[in-house]
């Protein structure tokens, strides 16, 4: 047996209240609020295919994270799907449930990384633009492989201004593609055309990218032990996999497999938001 210095991701650090939407503004490539007239998210589609050309289907519930004014999620729910809403921020769901009412099921105040918690609890983890590529996102995206289905992310392709799409179009493929190697399921990325309008404009044609991952039961087993050992570790500079193992009633070869999954999630992180630990009682 040897020990091993690994990186993992930093769950403290990535759960540090940064910024957060309000009502009225837009998040500038700085990450600072300006002031804007507009209450809608940069495009809002109005397609009666919806659902099929993002891999949706009627009826399946769908959490929505990062959800901000809602114009995604609203039509998600209008197409036939079983939305519950979630954001970060406390101003923005407010504004939210005031403008949508009983239109989705749940309206939820949380950090994306920390939803869902259970297995199963819904169909599909959806998110439109939402920011964090390289930090919280893979985790929110490791939590949607505890859903029945997977998880979907879409992105516009805004050919005149590709800066507005800042990093995504780079991680949004990376977190799918290495959460499809590390728990050994599919990923799939598509260009698709949508009848949508942006803000304050005619309806048209827009041109999007969808990432998504599909999960399966190893895959679910896996995510949800790993979500454990994270939360376990999150305090520790030191992983004894003997003693941990026993702490949470697995072989010390199990702890280790996941030890190291997670190191590969830690991969596509920031290097603020993830931390070096030392893992004793490695067999390899």
């Amino acid at each position: 047996m040897v020990k091993e210095t690994i990186l993992v991701p930093n769950l403290k650090e990535t759960l540090k209240p940064r910024w957060a939407h309000k009502p009225g503004f837009w998040m500038s490539e700085e990450y600072e609020l300006i002031k804007h007239k507009t209450f809608e998210q940069s495009t809002t589609p109005e397609d009666e295919k919806l659902l099929s050309k993002i891999g949706l289907k009627k009826k399946e519930k769908v959490l929505a994270v990062a959800g901000y004014y809602g114009s995604w999620a609203s039509q998600i729910a209008l197409a036939g799907a079983r939305v519950d809403y979630s954001d970060i921020s406390k101003e923005i769901v407010d504004y939210s449930r005031k403008t949508w009412g009983k239109l989705f099921g749940e309206y939820i105040k949380s950090n994306y990384e920390l939803i869902p918690s259970k297995k199963k609890e819904y169909d599909w983890t959806f998110t439109y633009e939402a920011c964090g590529g390289n930090s919280g996102l893979p985790l929110a995206y490791l939590r949607s492989l505890l859903n029945k289905k997977g998880g979907i992310m879409v992105l516009h392709l805004n050919k005149k201004h590709p800066h507005k799409m800042g990093s995504k179009p780079k991680n949004y493929p990376l977190i799918v593609k290495t959460l499809g190697g590390i728990y050994n399921v599919t990923s799939k990325i598509k260009r698709i055309m949508i009848e949508g309008h942006k803000k304050n404009k005619k309806n048209k044609r827009l041109a999007f990218m969808v990432y998504a991952i599909h999960t399966n039961n190893a895959a679910r087993d896996k995510v949800y032990f790993d979500l454990k050992v994270l939360d376990m570790i999150d305090k520790k500079k030191t992983v004894h996999l003997d003693t941990d193992a026993k702490k949470l009633k697995v072989s010390s070869k199990r702890l280790e497999e996941s030890v190291k999954r997670l190191n590969g999630l830690a991969r596509i992180m920031g290097r603020e938001f993830v931390k070096r630990i030392e893992v004793r009682g490695l067999y390899s």
